[in-house]
């Protein structure tokens, strides 16, 4: 750093009181300041004597080439961000990459500007954003959550379902779709109040779960419409595992406060075929497996298989 005493004095002062992790490098990449911030970190996340090849003296891209564990993966394309601002090439390299720890995961914003004047060189800041990005991830969350029964929600499963076909076109690989309705849903609602067609709700949630692999996706649709997607499952074994689901939520009354009721639904499966382009025309033939169940009485499962000719999915009553 040039100047007079009291200036070098000022601007570290200044570096120093900030909290983001800041280097300054000469023109070849080596590190000639850091800041307060960036020493405490080197100190507290780097096994001795690793601290020594973090500070003054070290060359940056050689930090960056060797690093290990979370985060490192984009340690190559942030040297390269520093080589393009030290050469002359931008102005400006950023990049947002997660650095965890054993205790906490974190995530930090990089950025890589020129030195102004007659020094050549860079300042590289490191600014942890880890508050933002967790104010983020519960909002997707909540974006992707059906917030009564807290299944994902009909936009969350109709993205990863879709995926799921373009795994099943691309490998040949089995999949399939069941859509799940409750029976006589409005009758629960006027017989015995709003408040007991929502426990109905989590009631059905809470007793499906356990019967799912990590893998499956049971959302709610909406109103009492669910659908359920099971990767690496035929329309065998959707078959199979929607009876066992029926057959528990049965057997296992719901209680709402003084009131307490059966529950009952129907359930229409299908393959994911190769020839989907998306996941609606499965949920087509699985509707039409389910319109199938309610007019044979409800509280059954059909599958697309079961049916003669034919079939479209036809607006039904509950």
């Amino acid at each position: 750093m040039t100047g007079s005493p009291e200036a070098r004095g000022f601007a570290g002062a200044v570096l120093d009181a900030l909290t983001s992790h800041i280097c300054v490098l000469d023109s070849s990449g080596t590190i000639t300041l850091v800041n307060e911030a960036w020493r405490r970190f080197a100190l507290e996340n780097s096994p001795a004597p690793a601290p020594a090849r973090t500070g003054v003296g070290s060359h940056y891209l050689e930090i960056c080439r060797t690093a290990t564990g979370p985060g490192s993966e984009e340690a190559a394309a942030f040297a390269a961000g520093v080589r393009d601002v030290l050469e002359g090439r931008s102005e400006l390299f950023r990049l947002e990459y997660p650095c965890h720890s054993p205790t906490e995961n974190r995530w930090f914003v990089g950025r890589v500007t020129p030195l102004r004047g007659d020094q050549h060189g860079a300042v590289v800041s490191h600014q942890n954003v880890t508050d933002r990005k967790l104010v983020e991830f519960e909002l997707a969350k909540l974006a992707a959550t059906d917030p009564l029964t807290g299944l994902p929600n009909r936009r969350f499963f109709l993205d990863i379902a879709n995926r799921e076909v373009d795994r099943v076109r691309r490998f040949s690989v089995p999949a399939s779709v069941a859509m799940i309705d409750i029976d006589h849903f409005k009758d629960i609602n006027d017989t015995y109040g709003h408040a007991a067609g929502d426990e109905a709700l989590r009631h059905l949630a809470t007793s499906f779960k356990s019967a799912l692999r990590e893998v499956d996706v049971l959302a709610r649709l909406g109103g009492e419409e669910f659908a359920l997607l099971l990767p690496g499952t035929n329309e065998n074994g959707a078959q199979s595992l929607a009876e066992k689901m029926r057959a528990v939520l049965s057997s296992t009354p719901v209680s709402a406060g003084k009131s307490t009721f059966r529950l009952t639904a129907s359930f229409g499966a299908t393959d994911l075929l190769s020839d989907d382009l998306d996941i609606a025309a499965a949920l087509g033939r699985a509707d039409a497996a389910l319109y199938a169940a309610k007019r044979s009485g409800r509280d059954c499962v059909k599958t697309f298989s079961d049916l003669d000719g034919p079939t479209q999915s036809v607006t039904r009553s509950n």
